[in-house]
């Protein structure tokens, strides 16, 4: 059986509307059905697509499938799993209770320390894992401070799993494929190039993996949001990290107004009320200072409700 074909573009379309995958318990009961639903020529030009994809990908690559034992329960729960999804990693990571770290790539220096000093925390608890979006600022952040705590990271793609995106952490993707005991998965099994639609599906992947999402630094518009908003129609718990001191927080603000908790609750520390407006992100990069709450190891000092 030809596994990705779950993961064909127009087959996993035409799934996911219609749902039929509901009505089997097993993927061989889907498989044998499947090809009745499409023009004879239609689908075997699909399943060649795949075959020939299954026998030319990096043999380390391992394909989960949705009726598969191994298949994240909390996943699978969501309004719209993927069917199918491609792993590079310890797969045993998948049966962990994970959480997620998620924030801005233009993160603030204090939103990085946050990030520092929740995962030293989280660290504690040796069962867990965390789990991102492999991209820069807090997502980077987190999984090197939990790799350097020896916690485990769970890396979700928006891209194939053969493509490094961003290239900024091509350092990052080395050291966790160098360990056999971190994880990176993706839905997109054939040739997807970044867009701007394949990073909201790997959010509702990411939030969906998780039993907690912290956010700690968003904008209004943008990919952290899009994570919280999936977390929310998942029933997830929302944790947001808010401190004056942030570049850009107006998102984070938001999700607390609409009952998100708030990770830092150290309400003195919090009076100062900041304009994110007047201070564009290029004469941050070129004005910024070590603020006067930041240790001068970049540490913080912070209080967290876990």
């Amino acid at each position: 059986m030809v596994v990705s074909i779950l993961g064909h573009p127009r087959i996993s379309s035409f799934l996911r509307k219609t749902r039929i995958w509901c009505n089997y318990s097993q993927f061989s009961e889907l498989y044998q059905v499947l090809p009745s639903y499409f023009e004879e020529e239609f689908w075997n030009q699909c399943w060649e697509e795949c075959r020939l994809w299954e026998m030319e990908k990096d043999p380390h690559w391992q394909l989960l499938h949705i009726y598969d034992k191994g298949y994240p329960k909390n996943l699978k729960e969501i309004y719209d799993p993927p069917l199918v999804i491609a792993c590079l990693g310890n797969l045993q990571l998948l049966e962990s209770s994970m959480v997620a770290i998620v924030g801005t790539r233009k993160s603030s220096p204090v939103s990085l320390s946050a990030t520092k000093g929740l995962v030293r925390l989280l660290s504690v608890n040796k069962d867990l894992a965390v789990v991102s979006g492999m991209a820069l600022g807090i997502d980077r952040q987190a999984f090197l401070s939990a790799l350097d705590l020896g916690l485990p990271v769970v890396g979700v793609l928006g891209t194939t799993l053969g493509m490094e995106y961003p290239p900024g952490n091509r350092d990052l993707y080395k050291r966790i494929k160098e360990d056999p005991n971190q994880l990176l998965i993706t839905e997109f099994l054939l040739k997807t190039e970044p867009a701007k639609w394949t990073f909201p599906k790997r959010n509702r992947v990411i939030s969906g993996l998780s039993d907690r999402v912290y956010i700690m630094e968003s904008g209004r518009k943008s990919g952290t949001i899009s994570t919280a908003y999936s977390a929310m129609e998942q029933n997830r718990e929302i944790y947001v990290f808010d401190h004056p001191k942030q570049f850009d927080n107006e998102g984070g603000r938001l999700l607390l107004r609409q009952g998100a908790q708030n990770l830092f609750y150290e309400t003195k520390s919090v009076k100062e009320e900041v304009n994110s407006s007047e201070m564009s992100y290029e004469e941050w990069k070129e004005k910024r200072t070590i603020s006067s709450g930041i240790e001068r190891d970049g540490g913080w000092d912070l209080n967290f409700t876990l």
